[in-house]
């Protein structure tokens, strides 16, 4: 009963403000920014959403989804942000409509409301999985409403991301329905009444549902200020909630249900001279019937005077109700309305809807394609209604909406699409279009035993030379990402002689050889003209989805170090840009992410790899080992040890390959057990992970080892590691003396054979030199403390203190809290006694920020927007939002406002 039924709802909306409250009031330091409310038809999202927001301090944006704005790309999240959609949607505009929110945080909170968002566009539900990882950064709250059914894939896949909180609403008490009966009737009810509203089952809108089809049937009645109903009357009343609005529905004249029944049809807010064009018949014509439909509280005018239905439910129901015959005329007829015609997504709707032969439905969508094609996400998800619609789909169907999911970086349904298509495919065009989109999905997946069962595949199909060659050079290639055997020592082909007749896969397949073998010249020569040739390709109209641009500046880092890779990432940037691959941002994250660790920038190292992680998850992409590795080296360095572990932990259960057998997160995880002082574990991992090395010659990885894995080895008194190590490096090809690899033979040779331990400080002073016109900050922290702790040994402590500071003074400068720790700790024993607070830099005021803080500081007070900057540093919207977020907390700002003015202020403060 009513009367029994706990306050629950109230206790669980008060939990959801303070939420939102507390997600305000520390927005960089909570987990989660999102919202999400869960629950049934009717039972009070709408209220609950307004009540939070109604909480919200700054600005408050909201808007509701219909059957209209699922149809239109981008539909809701114009409306959301006051953007005007243009057609067709242009490439980039989701990156506009991103910026949009940037620039409307940065004079105060904002909170984005989305209500019924089970009918939201799937290129707005692509724009919020964006903005969910924005609320960590930026002062932004996002509210979300929507029902479970009908399942909506990009949806889940929003509400299931660790930012996302989501609740759902308990039943109505006692208390509330009467507060609710009060306001729809006017008086409080009656046991008799409340004993009738008990069959709601405490939903606000049965509820409701019930009181207004008491007042429209007479059945209600006042007696002396309260509410009751009559014993026939509560015998007669439905029980369900949809039987309850059927019925509210059903009271309506002929004419008026004959109205509902288009509205339900036209799927959103309608104009009365949009309705009566359906039959031809005057506008006015429809006033009575409009007036009775308002008078029964199922419909609404708008702000904009169009009709639309006070809740969706009655809308569904309507529409449910229409004989299936009548539906499929009605959308025949709006499929050929003057106010749909135009819109080939509505009039591709209304065909599907409506039952057509399936050419004629694909061919309505084909058309509509044509304007999606910088939204594939809408697209695909026409196509799955067709398919949905369709008993057997064609393998024109599958093939369309497999390219459609891959386009939206959903691999792993475009790869279930692409094999379903297989069964359907009767032509030999059809089974090769299939199998290259499932290569494509695949291989981004990092399926690597797939591609290869499927390369073998085509290979036996009547294929071109040309096909052949391309598939000979993506199995290269996807040999050498994966890593599973060493990179071949014979060239694939004679880059002398044999450059001009090669494809851009068949050139970027032999740089990463060299690059594997240790030849990092001369792949890095060869990865600039792959890359000059995907140029070219491009400029003459051929569509590209070359991954040229991604090695130079990879290859650069290892060739030359993290200073030239950035200038070569930074033309490659600008390129993507130009050229449209957005496609590419996750892996120049990525990179960018290793440079800025090379330098020992954290904070920004950090920033980049989170924002291609961010990407790549959303995308399924498989290719993520270096970044995670590099990530967990950063928390690492840091001391934050526990979330370490957590990514390391959920790496090693993912089953994903490491990119071209780099063992990255298992050299983290070997960092990790020094740090946490578990030494004979640790020197167990670093064994695996050279011994890896050798066994499939990483050449051009060993070396940025090295060190680590030799101080492990000294630190754990392990001589079977120390010899490894050294074998290890007589294999490698000739190295230049101021290779790291000097330092750690050095090392080598003190710890198993009591050399002069001079020598180690002799190999770092030189190296650290090289290193430091590199670049290469980490590296140079590193080779000074062996070269402290050589000095150490050798009783030179004058020398060992100064050489201390320097490393100090650069883990210092980095954050890296572990690694001073660890310089100290290490040379106690020696007998020299250090503090691990040599700090220039502190952890607040101006003088706190980093460069690239300062620099996007300084821009923000010139005026530039969130993507004005990332054109101007060559990084993603997201990363300059990560900057201004750990500038505005060290400076102790709330908003890009205060930043500027702070900045502009500066030399008075």
């Amino acid at each position: 009963m009513l009367a029994s039924r706990s306050a629950d709802r109230r206790a669980v909306v008060d939990e959801m403000r303070e939420f939102v409250v507390a997600a305000q009031r520390e927005p960089g330091a909570v987990r989660r920014g999102v919202c999400v409310i869960t629950a049934g038809p009717g039972a009070g999202k709408t209220h609950t959403l307004r009540e939070l927001a109604s909480a919200a301090e700054g600005s408050v944006r909201g808007v509701r989804a219909d059957e209209l704005t699922w149809r239109q790309p981008f539909a809701l999240a114009g409306q959301l942000l006051g953007v005007d959609l243009p057609t067709p949607v242009p490439e980039g505009f989701e990156d506009d409509l991103y910026a949009r929110v940037d620039a409307l945080c940065a004079g105060e909170p904002l909170v984005l409301v989305v209500d019924d968002a089970h009918h939201a566009d799937a290129a707005t539900l692509e724009l919020l999985s964006r903005l969910v990882a924005v609320t960590r950064v930026l002062p932004l709250v996002l509210l979300v409403g929507r029902r479970p059914l009908p399942e909506r894939d990009l949806l889940n896949r929003f509400v299931a991301r660790a930012e996302v909180g989501e609740w759902s609403l308990p039943p109505l008490s006692a208390d509330e329905v009467r507060r609710i009966s009060s306001e729809i009737i006017g008086a409080a009810p009656d046991d008799e009444l409340l004993g009738l509203l008990d069959a709601s089952g405490g939903n606000p809108m049965h509820v409701i549902s019930i009181l207004r089809a008491l007042q429209q049937s007479g059945g209600l009645q006042i007696v002396d200020g309260r509410a009751t109903v009559d014993a026939d009357t509560r015998v007669g009343m439905p029980s369900g909630l949809e039987d309850a609005i059927a019925e509210h529905v059903a009271l309506l004249d002929g004419r008026a249900r004959e109205l509902t029944q288009k509205l339900a049809v036209w799927g959103g807010p309608a104009t009365l001279a949009q309705l009566a064009a359906v039959d031809a018949v005057p506008p006015a014509s429809l006033v009575g019937p409009a007036q009775s439909a308002i008078d029964a509280g199922i419909v609404a005018v708008d702000d904009e005077g169009a009709l639309r239905f006070t809740h969706d439910l009655y809308a569904d129901v309507t529409y449910e109700h229409l004989d299936p015959m009548l539906r499929s005329v009605l959308h025949d007829a709006l499929a050929s309305h003057p106010s749909t015609r135009h819109n080939p997504q509505s009039v591709a709707h209304h065909r599907i809807a409506s039952g057509s032969d399936e050419p004629a439905m694909f061919a309505a969508v084909r058309r509509a394609e044509s304007e999606l094609v910088s939204t594939p996400a809408v697209a695909a998800e026409l196509l799955e209604t067709l398919t949905e619609r369709t008993e057997s789909p064609s393998a024109v169907v599958h093939l369309a909406l497999a390219h459609a999911l891959a386009r939206t970086g959903q691999l792993a349904r475009a790869s279930r699409v692409a094999e379903e298509g297989f069964g359907a495919a009767t032509e030999i065009d059809e089974i090769a279009a299939l199998h290259r989109v499932l290569l494509f999905a695949l291989t981004a997946k990092g399926d690597t035993d797939r591609v290869r069962q499927l390369i073998d595949e085509t290979l036996q199909l009547p294929v071109g030379d040309d096909v052949v060659a391309t598939l000979i050079d993506l199995r290269r290639y996807v040999g050498l990402l994966d890593g599973r055997s060493p990179a071949p020592e014979a060239p694939f082909f004679d880059a002398e002689a044999d450059l001009v007749g090669r494809s851009v896969p068949g050139l970027i397949a032999e740089a990463l050889r060299l690059f594997l073998r240790g030849d990092v010249d001369a792949g890095l020569r060869l990865a600039l003209v792959a890359s000059d040739r995907a140029a070219e390709e491009v400029a003459s109209g051929t569509p590209s989805t070359s991954s040229a641009d991604i090695w130079p500046s990879l290859i650069a880092q290892y060739a030359h170090g993290p200073a030239a890779a950035a200038d070569l990432l930074a033309s490659a940037t600008r390129a993507r840009s130009i050229r449209g691959s957005d496609w590419m941002t996750a892996y120049h994250e990525f990179t960018r992410g290793g440079i800025a660790l090379g330098l020992g920038d954290l904070e920004d190292s950090a920033a980049s790899f989170d924002a291609g992680l961010e990407r790549a998850d959303s995308a399924d992409m498989g290719w993520k080992s270096m970044a995670i590795g590099g990530r967990a080296i950063i928390d690492v360095l840091r001391g934050d040890l526990a979330a370490a572990s957590t990514r390391l932990d959920a790496w090693e259960k993912s089953g994903l390959p490491d990119q071209f057998g780099f063992p990255v997160p298992a050299h983290a995880r070997s960092l990790l057990l020094e740090a946490n002082r578990k030494m004979r574990a640790a020197a167990a991992s670093a064994t695996s992970v050279w011994e890896h090395g050798r066994r499939f010659r990483l050449s051009v990885w060993l070396p940025t080892v090295a060190i680590e894995c030799a101080r492990i080895a000294v630190r754990s008194d392990d001589t079977e590691l120390l010899g490894s190590i050294i074998a290890g490096l007589d294999d490698l090809p000739e190295q230049s003396v101021h290779s790291p690899v000097a330092v750690a033979r050095a090392m080598c040779a003190v710890a198993l054979h009591d050399a002069d331990p001079m020598a180690i400080v002799v190999a770092a002073t030189a190296n650290a030199e090289h290193l430091q016109t590199l670049g290469d900050r980490r590296t140079e922290a590193s080779v000074w403390e062996e070269a402290a702790c050589g000095a150490a040994m050798a009783g030179d402590r004058s020398r060992a203190r100064e050489l201390a500071r320097r490393a100090l003074l650069l883990d210092q400068k980095m954050g890296a809290a572990t690694s001073s720790a660890r310089v100290v700790s290490r040379l106690r024993p020696l007998g020299i006694r250090m503090e691990t607070a040599v700090r220039d830099r502190p952890m607040h005021g101006w003088d706190s920020l980093t460069t690239t803080e300062r620099t996007v500081a300084e821009l923000v007070a010139g005026g530039l927007s969130g993507a004005e900057i990332a054109d101007r540093l060559y990084i993603s919207t997201r990363t300059v939002q990560t900057h201004v977020s750990h500038a505005l907390a060290k400076l102790g700002l709330r908003t890009r406002v205060e930043l500027a003015a702070f900045v502009v202020g500066r030399p008075q403060n």
